[in-house]
C-alpha cells in the first residue's frame, strides 16, 4: 500500500544519524551518490532532496554536473557533462550528447565503475537517465529513481511514448529499468498528478512537491506579473519571450521577464514597465506576484502555485511534460493555457482574462494554502531514503 507523505515523513526522523553500522554507532558515515544531469528543472528537487539527506547525516555526492553548481562533493562523470553549454553541448552537439547519456552503453558502463568507486549505501539516478540507471543497477547497489514531474507524464508518455519505443528497442525500457529499482519516488503532488494512486503505479511513492512556497504580500492595486519560461534553450522562445513583452507593455501592469540565464539568439528590449533580467531567484518575487506566465515546467510551476499565484501557461517544449502539466492546471481552475505560437494580442487578452478571473485567484490561493500545510516533499522523500536504508542495513 502507498503511504501518505506525513506517515513517511514521521518514519524516520531528522534526528537520526545513520553510519555503516546502523543509527547510533560512530562509524563511517552513510553514502548517497546521486546521478544526474543538468536537464533544467530537474535540478531543484534533486537538489532539495541531497540537502535534506544532509540534514540527516549522509554523505553527499553528486555526479553530472558541471564543476561548482553544487557545494556538495562531485564526481565526474561525463556522459551528462556533453549535454552542458560549458562543456560545447549546444544545438546538434547537445542532442547527440543527450541520446549517448541516455540510451549509451558508455553512460552504462562508466555509471556502472563510478558506483564501483565511490561504494555508496544508495545510488540515487534521475528516472530519465536509462542507461547510467541500468549501470547503476548491475553494480548491485542499492538504488532508487527520482521522478521529478508528474508520475503521469513519465509512466504515459514518456514510457509508452516516442522516447520510451526507443530505449525499448535498444535493451532500455524505462518502466523496467525502474521497477528494477528498490524505491521509485515521485517528487510532485499527488493530488494534481493524473497517476497518483493508479493501480498500474501502485509501487511507486508520491512525496509531494520539493518546491515551498511563503505567504503572499500586499501586492497593491497595480498587477505584477513574472515571466519565467525555461531554463533550458528551446527553438521559437525568443519570439515567444518578444510577443509577452510586446502583450505586457501596454497593460496596466509591472512586470518582470527572467530568461534563466539562457542564450536565447538574440537581444530582449523591455518596457518602461516591463523589466528583463537574465537569470534571477524567484522565491523572493513570487510572494508579491499576482501572475506567472511560464511554459509548464514542473518545478517553476509548482514554486508558483505554492506561493498561491495563478498562472499563464504556454508549453514550449512538445516533447516534454509542460502540455500534460498545463492541461492539468487547466483542468483543475488553477491556469490558463495558450499555445506558444499565440500572438502579442492574444497572450495581451489572455493576461487580462487570467488577472480578472476571481475563481481562479481563489482556487490558486487555496492551493498554496494546502501545499505550504503540506510536508516538504523533499522531506518525505529523504525519510522514504532512510527507510531504505534502514530495512537493508
Amino acid at each position: 500500500m502507498r503511504r501518505g507523505p506525513l506517515a513517511l515523513a514521521q518514519q524516520v526522523g531528522p534526528h537520526l544519524h545513520w553510519t555503516a553500522r546502523g543509527p547510533r554507532e560512530r562509524c563511517t558515515p552513510v553514502k548517497a551518490l546521486f546521478i544526474t544531469a543538468d536537464l533544467g528543472g530537474n535540478l531543484p528537487p534533486t537538489l532539495a532532496l541531497a540537502n535534506a539527506l544532509a540534514r540527516r547525516g549522509l554523505d553527499i555526492e553528486i555526479a553530472g554536473l558541471p564543476q561548482g553548481r553544487t557545494r556538495f562533493t562531485q564526481r565526474h562523470y561525463p556522459p551528462s557533462l556533453a549535454t552542458t553549454s560549458e562543456y560545447g553541448g549546444r544545438g546538434l552537439r547537445k542532442t547527440s550528447g543527450m541520446v549517448r547519456l541516455v540510451a549509451g552503453r558508455g553512460a552504462s558502463r562508466l555509471s556502472a565503475a563510478l558506483v564501483a568507486r565511490s561504494r555508496p549505501n544508495v545510488v540515487i539516478v534521475d528516472c530519465l537517465l536509462a542507461a547510467p540507471l541500468r549501470g547503476a543497477l548491475a553494480g548491485g547497489a542499492r538504488v532508487a529513481v527520482l521522478f521529478h514531474s508528474f508520475g503521469g507524464f513519465f509512466y504515459g508518455r514518456f514510457d509508452r511514448g516516442v522516447p520510451g519505443r526507443a530505449l525499448w528497442a535498444l535493451g532500455l525500457r524505462p518502466r523496467t529499468l525502474w521497477r528494477s529499482a528498490a524505491a521509485r519516488i515521485v517528487l510532485a503532488d499527488p493530488e494534481l498528478d493524473p497517476m497518483s494512486g493508479v493501480r498500474e503505479m501502485r509501487d511507486f511513492t508520491w512525496v509531494g512537491t520539493a518546491e515551498q512556497g511563503a505567504e503572499p504580500l500586499d501586492r497593491g492595486t497595480r498587477p505584477r506579473v513574472l515571466v519565467a519560461l525555461s531554463s533550458t534553450d528551446w527553438p521559437g522562445m525568443l519570439g515567444v519571450y518578444r510577443r509577452t513583452i510586446a502583450a505586457l507593455s501596454t497593460l496596466p501592469v509591472d512586470a518582470v521577464v527572467t530568461t534563466g540565464g539562457v542564450d536565447l539568439g538574440g537581444e530582449l528590449t523591455g518596457a518602461p514597465n516591463v523589466e528583463v533580467r537574465g537569470w534571477a531567484p524567484h522565491e523572493g518575487m513570487l510572494p508579491a506576484m499576482d501572475l506567472v506566465i511560464g511554459h509548464g515546467g514542473h518545478s517553476t510551476t509548482m514554486r508558483a502555485l505554492a506561493h498561491g499565484v495563478p498562472l499563464l501557461l504556454l508549453p514550449i517544449n512538445p516533447i516534454s511534460d509542460q502540455r500534460l502539466i498545463a492541461d492539468t492546471l487547466a483542468a483543475a481552475g488553477l491556469a490558463t493555457v495558450l499555445s506558444r505560437s499565440a500572438g502579442a494580442a492574444r497572450i495581451r487578452e489572455a493576461i487580462a482574462t487570467t488577472l480578472a478571473d476571481t475563481a481562479l485567484r481563489r482556487n490558486a490561493a487555496a492551493a498554496g494554502e494546502r501545499l505550504r500545510r503540506s510536508p516538504a516533499g523533499a522531506d518525505v522523500a529523504a525519510a522514504r531514503i532512510m527507510a531504505l536504508l534502514k530495512a537493508g542495513s
